[in-house]
C-alpha cells in the first residue's frame, strides 16, 4: 500500500482548498460540535505494507484450554479477517483514483470491468439537474468491508474480553465509528444548485448510501456558512445507536465543520409551535413596495439582479459598481410565489404562499428545504434589505437546525405556505420560518420549521460591517449614506467594538454596556447623511443629520388613543441621534472603556412647529452640539435639535444628555434633593369634593398596547395646585414592561419619554371623564402647535423598582365653539421619590378636516 496517502489518496496529488474566512456562529443559536471520531483508530497505516497474516494454531478442542485463550483465538481470527477486507478496499480504492489521474493501478490490484473503472467506490455522485425528468438512483454496489467494519469486529471483541476478564457477563455495545471521505463536487454544481444545497446534497447521498435514511424525520443543522465557491470537501458519517440518530458532518477544506445532517430525528419537530409574542416585533424594512405576487419571469429577473425593474425603483443598487450589487441566485425552484403579506402568519411576522414543482424522486427532502429558502430569500429583498449589503446572498442561518418531516410522496406540483416566525439584523439580515408542503390534492406531504436564510455581503466577515463601501444606502435625497439599517442595529444590540471600528475610531475591547440605540421597533432613527467636526476645541458647533423612515401606519399611533403622532415618538426621534452622534462622532464610547458607561437625557424641551403628518415620510434629524463638558465619571451635552419632512422642519427644541459611570449614576437624587415629596393628594387631609375614581385599563381611547400606560386613576376636578383640576394615576412596576426590553441591552431602563406620555394621557382622560370633550365634532385631542413642552429627569425608573406614580395639575381649560384646549403640569414618582418634573403639557382638539397629525 505505498501507493496511498492518508484515507485513499495517492501521494503527490493533493487538491488546493480555495482559502475561506473563519465566520463565528450566530452569539445566541450557536451549538458546539465535538471532534469526529478518528475512524483510522486502531487500524494499520495504508502507506505501509500489510505483514502476512501468521498462522493461527489449530485448536481441536476449546476446552482442552482456557476460556481466555478461546476468546484469545478468536479475536486474531476476527481481526485477521478484517484486515485482510480492509486491504483489498484500499487497494480498489487507489486503482480507481490512480486511473482517474490517468496512471497505471497499483501492483496487485484486481482486474476491473468497463463498469467499475467508470464508477467510483463510495463516493459522491453528481447532483442530477433539475430538469431531468426522473432522478436515476444509483447503481447498488456490493457491500465492501472497511474501517468501520474492522472498528466494529475489534469493539467487540475488546468488549468481550473486558466482560472476560472483569467478570461481568454483559455484553457491551459496539462504539459507532465515523466513515470519512473527501470529495470535490463539480464546479458546474456550485453555480446551479448554490454552496448551501451542494453541501446539503453531499450529507444526504451519503446517509442514504450508508442505509440511514430509514425515517421521514431530518435535521440540517448549519455551524458555519458555506464556502463562497467551489472547494474540496469531505464528509464523516456516524451510523448512530440506540437512542441517537445517524448523522452526517460535511467539512471544507480547512477542517471546519460546515453543517450535520442527522436522520432518524423522530418526534424532534412533533409538538405545538410556541405562542405569538405580546407585542410581536414589526420589522421596519429598508423599502416598500406594493408588489404582493410574483411571477416566474419576476422571479427570473431577481435572480438576475433587476430588482428595481420587479419591486421599484427604491429597490435598485444600479448607482454601485457591478460587482457591488446583488450576486445572481442559483436555479429557480419556484413557478411562482402568490402572495406575500408582511404581517401575516401565525407570528404576524410575514406569510408568503408559492408552488414549485419538482423534478426528481419522491422523497426528495433536500429539494423542498431548497424551495422553501428560496421563499425566504424572495422576502429578504422583497423586504429591501440587500440595500445595506454589497455583493447581498442568501446563506442559511450560521447556528440554525432546520427540521423536515415527510408525510408523502413529493410528486407533481407542490404548493408552499411559509409563515416568518422571526426577522431581525444581528449579526446580519434573518429571517427563520415555518412551512407547510401540500400536493396537488391538497393533502400535506412535508412540514419543516425554524429554516433560517440570512443575507451577507462580501466579504462575509466583514469587520467593519462593510463601511468602507460608501454609497452602498443611498439617502433619500439620492446622496451616499455614510451608515445604513445594518449599522444602527449594531448600534442597538451588536458589537460595541466593531462599530466603534467602524466609525474610524480606535478601540476593540470594550465594555458590552456603552451609550446604546433603542432596540426593535422603539429604534427610530435608520441612516445616517451627513456629519461634521466642530471647528472649537470643546467640540461646539459638531453636527450630525440622520434620517427615519416613518412608516404609514407605525405602532405608535395605532396605538395612541388619538391616532396621532404622540409625544413619546416626537421625543425619541428627536433624541436618538444624539446619542448617536456623541459616542461615535464625539468620542464618548471610548471614555472609561472598562466598565459599563451609559447614557441618560437630563433635559429637554421641545415645539411643535406645525401640524404636519410625517407619517409614510422620511424624517429628516439634524442636530447641533452647543456645549460639552467634561466630569470625573461623566460628560455632558447640549445639543440643539430640528425634524423636517419635506424638506420644511415641523419639530425643533433643545436636550441636555449626560453619559455616566454607575458610581456618578447612582448619585442621582430626583427632583427635590433626595427628600421625599409626596403627591399634592397625599397632602391633604380629608379626600378633596368630587374625588372620583377610574380603571383605566382597557380604555382605547387613552391607549391600547404598549400605550397603555394608565391604570389606577384618582381625578379631582377642582383640585390640584391651580384648583383647575387633578389627575393621580397609579401602577406597579413590572418586570416584564415592554420598554424594559427594548431601551436599553444590557442597560433596561424605563425611557423618560414613556413618563411624559403617561402624564399627556392623564390629561386625556382628565377631558373624556369630565365630560370637557362633549359635543366636539372630534373628541381626540393631539399636541398643539407653538406650545413648548419641557421636561427635567432626575433619577430612573429599573425592573428592580416597585411602583411609578403620575400626577397631572390642570392649569387651564378654555373651550371656543368646537375647539378645546388644556394646559397643564405634571410630575412621576418612583416608589416615593419624585423624579420627573414636567412642564406645559398641552392638548387641543382638532381644526375640521386635520386628522392624523402630529
Amino acid at each position: 500500500m505505498d501507493e496511498l496517502g492518508f484515507e485513499g489518496t495517492p501521494v503527490g496529488y493533493a487538491p488546493q482548498p480555495i482559502a475561506t474566512r473563519s465566520v463565528a456562529p450566530h452569539p445566541v443559536a450557536a451549538q458546539a460540535i465535538g471532534p469526529a471520531a478518528d475512524p483510522h483508530a486502531g487500524v494499520p497505516s495504508p502507506t505501509t505494507t500489510a505483514p502476512p497474516a501468521r498462522p493461527v494454531p489449530a485448536v481441536r478442542d476449546l476446552h482442552d484450554v482456557t476460556d481466555t485463550d478461546a476468546l484469545a483465538v478468536r479475536m486474531a481470527q476476527q481481526v485477521q479477517r478484517a484486515h485482510a477486507a480492509v486491504v483489498e478496499a484500499h487497494r480498489a480504492i487507489s486503482a480507481w483514483q490512480l486511473r482517474r489521474l490517468g496512471s497505471p493501478a497499483p501492483h496487485g490490484a484486481p482486474p476491473q470491468t468497463p463498469a467499475e473503472a467508470a464508477s467510483p467506490p463510495a463516493v459522491l455522485a453528481p447532483a442530477v439537474p433539475r430538469q431531468a425528468p426522473q432522478r436515476p438512483a444509483p447503481p447498488p454496489k456490493a457491500k465492501v468491508p472497511g474501517a468501520a467494519d474492522y472498528g466494529r469486529a475489534l469493539n467487540t471483541l475488546k468488549a468481550e474480553w473486558s466482560a472476560k476478564m472483569t467478570g461481568n457477563a454483559r455484553s457491551a455495545e459496539p462504539e459507532s465509528a465515523a466513515r470519512t471521505a473527501a470529495f470535490t463536487p463539480p464546479t458546474t454544481d456550485w453555480a446551479r444548485l448554490g454552496g448551501p444545497a451542494v453541501a446539503v446534497r453531499a450529507a444526504e447521498r451519503r446517509l442514504r448510501e450508508t442505509g440511514a435514511l430509514t425515517s421521514g424525520h431530518v435535521e440540517v443543522a448549519w455551524h458555519e456558512l458555506p464556502p463562497s465557491g467551489p472547494v474540496p470537501l469531505s464528509h464523516s458519517c456516524h451510523p448512530g445507536g440506540t437512542g441517537a440518530p445517524a448523522r452526517c458532518e460535511v467539512r471544507d477544506g480547512d477542517g471546519r465543520t460546515l453543517l450535520t445532517v442527522s436522520a432518524g430525528t423522530a418526534g424532534s419537530n412533533v409538538g405545538e409551535r410556541p405562542g405569538v409574542p405580546r407585542y410581536p416585533r414589526e420589522f421596519k424594512p429598508p423599502a416598500r413596495t406594493s408588489v404582493d405576487r410574483l411571477t416566474a419571469g419576476d422571479l427570473d429577473a431577481l435572480a438576475r439582479g433587476d430588482v428595481a425593474a420587479v419591486l421599484g425603483s427604491a429597490f435598485g443598487q444600479q448607482h454601485v459598481a457591478p460587482g457591488l450589487r446583488p450576486e445572481p441566485w442559483p436555479e429557480r425552484l419556484l413557478e411562482e410565489v402568490s402572495s406575500i403579506s408582511p404581517r401575516g402568519g401565525h407570528w404576524r411576522q410575514g406569510l408568503l404562499t408559492a408552488t414549485t414543482l419538482p423534478a426528481g424522486d419522491g422523497d426528495d427532502w433536500p429539494f423542498t428545504l431548497e424551495a422553501v429558502s428560496e421563499v425566504l430569500r424572495v422576502y429578504l429583498f422583497h423586504r429591501g434589505v440587500h440595500l445595506c449589503l454589497p455583493g447581498a446572498h442568501a446563506v442559511p442561518v450560521p447556528g440554525g437546525t432546520a427540521r423536515v418531516e415527510l408525510l408523502g410522496p413529493l410528486d407533481g406540483p407542490l404548493g408552499l405556505r411559509v409563515e416568518i416566525s422571526e426577522s431581525g439584523w444581528i449579526p446580519r439580515p434573518f429571517v427563520t420560518a415555518d412551512a407547510e408542503v401540500t400536493s396537488a390534492e391538497g393533502e400535506t406531504v412535508a412540514r419543516l420549521r425554524d429554516v433560517g436564510v440570512a443575507l451577507y455581503g462580501r466579504p462575509e466577515c466583514e469587520p467593519l460591517l462593510h463601511v468602507g463601501d460608501a454609497g452602498i444606502r443611498l439617502t433619500s435625497a439620492g446622496s451616499p449614506a455614510y451608515s445604513t439599517e445594518l449599522h444602527m442595529a449594531h448600534a442597538s444590540e451588536g458589537d460595541v467594538a466593531q462599530l466603534v471600528a467602524a466609525s474610524g475610531q480606535l478601540g476593540t475591547e470594550l465594555c458590552p454596556v456603552r451609550p446604546r440605540l433603542p432596540r426593535g421597533d422603539f429604534l427610530m432613527i435608520d441612516r445616517g447623511v451627513e456629519v461634521r467636526q466642530g471647528t472649537a476645541a470643546d467640540m461646539t458647533g459638531a453636527y450630525g443629520v440622520t434620517e427615519y423612515d416613518m412608516p404609514p401606519d407605525p405602532w405608535y399611533c395605532r396605538e395612541n388613543g388619538t391616532r396621532s403622532v404622540p409625544a413619546l415618538a416626537l421625543m425619541e426621534i428627536s433624541l436618538q441621534p444624539a446619542g448617536l452622534l456623541s459616542a461615535l462622532t464625539l468620542g464618548v464610547a471610548l471614555q472609561h472603556p472598562d466598565v459599563p458607561y451609559v447614557c441618560r437625557n437630563l433635559n429637554g424641551k421641545g415645539t411643535l412647529l406645525r401640524d404636519a403628518d410625517p407619517r409614510g415620510t422620511t424624517v429628516t434629524q439634524r442636530l447641533t452640539v452647543l456645549s460639552v463638558t467634561d466630569l470625573p465619571g461623566a460628560t455632558l451635552h447640549r445639543y440643539r435639535f430640528e425634524l423636517s419632512t419635506g424638506g420644511l422642519p415641523f419639530y425643533e427644541g433643545e436636550a441636555l444628555h449626560g453619559y455616566f459611570t454607575q458610581e456618578v449614576l447612582d448619585l442621582q437624587q430626583g427632583m427635590d434633593s433626595g427628600r421625599r415629596v409626596p403627591p399634592w393628594l397625599d397632602r391633604q387631609g380629608t379626600p378633596p369634593a368630587g374625588l372620583r375614581r377610574v380603571d383605566a385599563r382597557g380604555d382605547a381611547r387613552l391607549g391600547t398596547g404598549r400605550l397603555a400606560l394608565l391604570e389606577d386613576l384618582v381625578l379631582v376636578p377642582g383640585g390640584g395646585d391651580h384648583r383647575a383640576g387633578y389627575v393621580l394615576c397609579t401602577k406597579p412596576v413590572r418586570a416584564d414592561d415592554w420598554y424594559f426590553h427594548h431601551h436599553f441591552f444590557r442597560d433596561p431602563v424605563m425611557p423618560g419619554s414613556a413618563g411624559v406620555q403617561m402624564l399627556f394621557q392623564q390629561v386625556q382622560a382628565f377631558a373624556v371623564h369630565t365630560g370637557l370633550t362633549g359635543g366636539l365634532p372630534d373628541p381626540e385631542l393631539g399636541l398643539v402647535t407653538g406650545e413648548q413642552l419641557s421636561w427635567n429627569y432626575g433619577a430612573q425608573i429599573l425592573p428592580e423598582h416597585q411602583q411609578v406614580r403620575g400626577e397631572v395639575h390642570i392649569r387651564k381649560v378654555t373651550r371656543k365653539r368646537d375647539r378645546l384646549l388644556i394646559r397643564a403640569d405634571g410630575s412621576v414618582w418612583r416608589d416615593d421619590l419624585r423624579i420627573y418634573h414636567v412642564r406645559n403639557i398641552v392638548l387641543g382638539s382638532r381644526p375640521a378636516g386635520r386628522k392624523g397629525g402630529a
